[in-house]
């Protein structure tokens, strides 16, 4: 078992060359966007912080229906500076809160080094 830490610089080269089991295992929730916000993998310690089934979010869109208080400049766009190449990552603090208590968490947002997906990391504070 390899061990990811959740800010590390090469992150998104270590999960491609991991299983979705694997990416499960992590200490940290990862989320795998496209470009338009869909869910391509949610793992299952995202799926502990939030509540929720992560087989029921794929193919969802993480900003319109699976954490819509994520629609901010804040997050959003700070995901569209990213989809677009004006930064690489980003780490910063953020609260969820819908459907759920509030949450604060650290966010590592990263593109991915194939294509023009971003993963989202989330650990709790």
């Amino acid at each position: 078992m390899s061990i990811v830490q959740f800010d590390q610089d090469n992150i998104e080269n270590t999960l491609a060359k991991m299983s979705d089991k694997e990416i499960d295992s992590l200490a940290f929730g990862a989320i795998e966007l496209d470009s338009t916000g869909k869910i391509l993998r949610y793992n299952a310690t995202e799926g502990a912080i939030t509540g929720r089934d992560k087989d029921a979010v794929i193919g969802e869109n993480f900003f319109e229906s699976v954490a819509p208080c994520t629609k901010t400049e804040e997050f959003f766009g700070r995901f569209e500076n990213i989809r677009d190449g004006k930064e690489e990552s980003v780490i910063f603090h953020y609260t969820f809160d819908y459907q759920m208590s509030p949450t604060k968490v650290n966010v590592h947002m990263k593109k991915a080094i194939v294509g023009d997906n971003i993963w989202i990391f989330v650990k709790r504070m």
